[in-house]
């Protein structure tokens, strides 16, 4: 049977948590991040407040701290008050006191004068790729750093994040759902977006029907100007008092989120008909999607792709830069664009497994008409295997 969320009551509120994954998936997490913690040479995972992403990915709590021994000991988990699962039956619950728990938490495991890695402490390769100075909350983890003072505390954010990278047949089965109810939110878009309509009740009926299909809730992501503006606006909440005209471009960023994992499709939306300058950027776009498919082997390094992305359009009076990012709890990497050079993740490999939004960009040589289009793949054996069924290329809606 397919996993999916179920309804807890957690510190008061009704809110949908997921609780789907096998034990044999939690074991395999544990498991993992052990080995990868004990090859580094610490004593223990611990994974502060703050760090809600990795805690989750960890426990399937909503709001959680871990601290996980790699002696092979069960971890102990500090939860908010009213969270328990299959995963973690009994948890020390808290309601707002996260530092001192947490700390008693490491010295009941004996780790006074341990190495303990700290997940999220930084900004790592693959995971919280967005946050360079990490996410733990600092008064609370400073707490910590007074109470266990012979201790050493390292960042060790890639040793969990190296376990996220690599996807299991579980995560893989919640990632297509999520990609399915993402192409269900496209199909919505295509289905309502017409000439006069205000662009808030799109994004509202767009989000309404991620929803109803059972995602959590991911903002989706809006720009709405017409196709020939120079300089256009993102919007992740509803552009109120924007109402949608003959050739507005909306560009889409239409996200779902099912068993933690975060699906992306991306699809350029015009109200009204492709002009013959874009055609070629289009084609070329596909073109350059389709064959960093075909690059995208199990150990081929990032710098490879990124060079081969980057060059694709050379010779055509075109441009075409890479852009891409992990797939999984939404903090995931490498984050490639055309503004972040990769340089740091070079000589990462590609793994059977890996899972990311691929969705290169394609542009002409003044850079005035640019054109992006993609969603969620799968790393193969073969390569790149996209899972939506989208065709390529520009929809037109002119509505009636």
């Amino acid at each position: 049977m397919t996993p999916g969320p179920k309804q807890q009551r957690l510190g008061g509120a009704n809110v949908p948590v997921w609780d789907g994954y096998s034990l044999a998936e939690r074991d395999r997490r544990w498991n993992a991040v052990r080995a990868g913690a004990a090859q580094r040479g610490f004593d223990c995972i611990f994974v502060p407040l703050g760090n809600g992403t990795d805690a989750r990915y960890l426990t399937q709590l909503r709001c959680s701290a871990m601290a996980l021994p790699t002696d092979g000991r069960p971890p102990i988990v500090i939860a908010d008050r009213g969270s328990r699962n299959a995963w973690v039956p009994e948890p020390r619950l808290t309601g707002r006191d996260w530092a001192e728990l947490m700390a008693q938490a490491l010295l009941d495991l004996g780790m006074e004068r341990a190495r303990i890695g700290v997940a999220g402490l930084l900004g790592g390769t693959v995971s919280h790729v967005r946050a360079i100075d990490g996410v733990v909350v600092h008064t609370a983890y400073d707490h910590v750093l007074h109470r266990l003072p012979n201790a050493t505390f390292e960042d060790a954010t890639d040793v969990v994040g190296m376990v996220r990278y690599v996807k299991s047949d579980e995560e893989i089965e919640s990632l297509k759902k999520a990609t399915a109810i993402a192409e269900a939110g496209v199909d919505e878009l295509v289905k309502q977006a017409r000439p006069g309509l205000d662009a808030a009740v799109l994004y509202a009926r767009v989000m309404g029907r991620l929803l109803r299909l059972g995602s959590e809730y991911y903002p989706l992501a809006l720009h709405v100007d017409d196709i020939d503006a120079t300089e256009t606006v993102r919007y992740t909440n509803p552009p109120a008092g924007r109402v949608l005209q003959p050739n507005t471009l909306i560009s889409s960023e239409v996200s779902a989120v099912w068993g933690i994992q975060v699906a992306q499709e991306d699809q350029p939306v015009l109200l009204g008909r492709v002009p013959d300058a874009w055609k070629p950027v289009i084609e070329l776009q596909r073109e350059v999607f389709q064959a960093g498919l075909e690059k995208m082997t199990p150990g081929t390094t990032m710098g490879e792709l990124i060079d081969f992305v980057n060059g694709f359009g050379a010779g055509r009076g075109l441009r075409t830069a890479i852009l891409m990012h992990g797939r999984g709890g939404g903090d995931d990497g490498p984050l490639l664009t055309p503004r972040v050079s990769g340089q740091r993740v070079r000589s990462l490999r590609i793994e059977r497994g890996n899972a990311w939004v691929w969705k290169p960009t394609a542009s002409s040589a003044d850079g005035r008409i640019s054109f992006t289009w993609g969603g969620d793949v799968l790393v193969t054996e073969r390569g790149g295997e996209p899972l939506f069924k989208r065709s390529h290329g520009m929809v037109e809606a002119i509505g009636g």
